[in-house]
C-alpha cells in the first residue's frame, strides 16, 4: 500500500477513535494529503470535489424526506400508528415490545432514518412500556434494537444517499430493502418471542388487550397515515412521479394529515422546518467533504489496492468476496453513521462489485443491513446514544438491552446474503 494512502487511512482512523465528529474525521486526512503534495495539485479540487456530489437532483428527496418524517410526528400520525400497531399485537405476551417493532415497520415508512424513528417514536413507546411495568432498560433495548427498521423500508434517506453516490436507481433500492426491512422485523419478534418463553422477565411480560370493539377504530385511524408509503412506492414504481418528487408529494400529505388530524400548529411546523434544516445541513456538509474524499480515495487507487488483497479469493467465488466486504462494513457501522459510512466506503467498495458482475441493488441493501446494524452496535452506536438521552440511561445500560438483539440482525445480514432474492425479486418484478 501506497504511502499517500496509508496516511490518509491512519489519519482518518485516528481522528475518528478520538470521536472526532465525522465530516472533519473524512475532511483532515484531505486536508494532510494536500499539504503532503507541496502544491502539486490545485486547490481548485477542493472546491469542485466537494459541490460536485451536491449539484445532483435525487439529492433533494433528502431533505425532504427528513422534512415529512418531522411533519408526521408533529402532526399526530405518531400515536396512531402505535395504537394501530398495539391493536395487532398487543394481546401477545411481552405485546407492548412486539407492538414497538410493529410500530417501527410502520413508522419507517414516514421517517426514512433510524434516528428519527428513535427520537420520534422513542418517548411515546417508552412512555406506555414503563406504565405497563416493563424494566426500563428493556423498554431502551427493544426501541433502539427496533429502529434499525428505518433505513431499509421505503423511503429511506440512506437509500436516496446510496443511489445517488452509486448511480444506482434510487426505486430499485427502495424496493430492494422492503423485504428485509420485513425480515429484519420479524426477526427482531422472534427474538421478543424467544425471550418471553425462556427468561424469567419474560414470562411476567404483561399483556396489553384492546378490546375487539375497538380494535377496527384503531385501524381505522391508522389508515391515512399508512396511505402515505402506498402513495409514495406507488407513485414511484407506475412512473407516475421520481422518487425525488415523491418526496416533496410526501410533505403536502403529511402537512394535510396534520390538518385532518388537528395536531400540526403553526408553532410544531416551524420546529419541523427547524430541526429539517439542522439535520440536513449536517447530511449535506458530511456528503460535500465525503465528495473530497472519494476524490482522493479515486485518485490514489484505494479500491484498486483492495481489489487486489481480495484478489485470492476471487477464485472461489463472489459469495466469500461479499461475506468478506459484509465484516468489513459492521465494523465501519460500530464507529460511524449509516450515511457517512454509505458515503465512504461507495466508491470503494462499487468498484469492486462492479468488476466481479455483483447485482448493485443486492448488493446495496446488504450494504445498508451490515451498516445498520452497527448503529446499535458498541462503541460509538449513535442510536444507543440517542436511546440513552431518550430514556435517561446510562449508555452502558441501554447497551447490555441492544445485545440481546445482535444475533438476530447478524442473521438476517447472513439471510439477505446467501438469498440475493429478498433484495433483486421485488425491483426485477416491477422494473423488469
Amino acid at each position: 500500500m501506497g504511502f499517500d494512502i496509508t496516511v490518509l487511512v491512519i489519519t482518518f482512523l485516528i481522528l475518528l477513535f478520538l470521536g472526532v465528529p465525522v465530516a472533519f474525521a473524512l475532511g483532515v486526512p484531505g486536508l494532510v494529503y494536500l499539504a503532503m503534495q507541496g502544491g502539486s495539485v490545485s486547490i481548485v479540487n477542493l472546491a469542485h470535489s466537494m459541490t460536485t456530489p451536491l449539484y445532483t437532483y435525487v439529492l433533494i428527496a433528502l431533505p425532504a424526506f427528513l422534512l415529512s418524517g418531522r411533519m408526521m410526528n408533529s402532526g399526530g400520525v405518531t400515536s396512531r400508528l402505535f395504537d394501530a400497531a398495539l391493536a395487532l399485537v398487543g394481546r401477545f405476551k411481552g405485546g407492548l415490545a412486539y407492538a414497538n417493532v410493529v410500530a417501527s415497520m410502520l413508522f419507517a415508512s414516514m421517517s426514512g432514518t433510524a434516528v428519527g424513528d428513535t427520537g420520534g417514536l422513542g418517548a411515546i413507546e417508552m412512555k406506555m412500556m414503563d406504565e405497563a411495568g416493563y424494566k426500563k432498560s428493556f423498554s431502551a433495548g427493544i426501541t433502539a434494537s427496533s429502529s434499525v427498521i428505518g433505513p431499509l423500508i421505503p423511503p429511506s434517506v440512506a437509500m436516496v444517499v446510496l443511489g445517488s453516490s452509486a448511480g444506482v436507481s434510487t426505486g430499485k433500492l427502495f424496493l430492494g430493502g422492503l423485504i428485509p426491512g420485513i425480515v429484519m422485523g420479524l426477526a427482531l419478534m422472534v427474538s421478543i418471542f424467544v425471550q418471553a418463553r425462556t427468561t424469567k422477565e419474560g414470562q411476567n411480560w404483561p399483556t396489553y388487550v384492546i378490546p375487539a370493539r375497538e380494535i377496527p377504530k384503531k385501524l381505522l385511524k391508522a389508515i391515512p397515515a399508512l396511505m402515505s408509503p402506498v402513495i409514495i412506492i406507488g407513485g414511484i414504481t407506475s412512473g407516475f412521479f421520481t422518487p425525488t418528487e415523491a418526496a416533496v408529494i410526501s410533505i403536502d400529505y403529511s402537512i394535510l394529515l396534520g390538518i385532518v388530524y388537528k395536531e400540526l400548529t403553526w408553532k410544531s411546523f416551524i420546529q419541523a422546518i427547524k430541526d429539517t434544516v439542522e439535520t440536513a445541513g449536517t447530511f449535506m456538509l458530511i456528503i460535500a467533504i465525503a465528495g473530497f474524499f472519494t476524490w482522493i480515495v479515486t485518485k490514489l487507487g484505494l479500491a484498486t489496492v483492495l481489489q487486489n488483497l481480495l484478489m485470492p479469493m476471487y477464485s472461489v467465488g463472489p459469495l466469500l468476496v461479499v461475506f468478506v466486504l459484509a465484516l468489513i462494513l459492521v465494523i465501519i457501522g460500530c464507529f460511524m453513521d449509516t450515511t457517512a459510512a454509505i458515503l465512504l466506503v461507495t466508491p470503494i467498495f462499487f468498484p469492486i462489485i462492479n468488476n466481479m458482475g455483483i447485482d448493485p441493488v443486492y448488493f446495496g441493501v446488504m450494504m445498508t443491513v451490515a451498516l445498520i446494524s452497527g448503529i446499535v452496535t458498541p462503541p460509538f452506536g449513535i442510536c444507543l446514544f440517542v436511546m440513552a438521552d431518550v430514556s435517561g440511561l446510562p449508555v452502558s445500560a441501554v447497551t447490555k438491552e441492544c445485545a440481546k438483539y445482535l444475533p438476530a440482525m447478524f442473521a438476517v445480514l447472513v439471510l439477505i446474503i446467501l438469498i440475493p432474492g429478498l433484495s433483486t425479486w421485488l425491483p426485477g418484478l416491477i422494473y423488469g
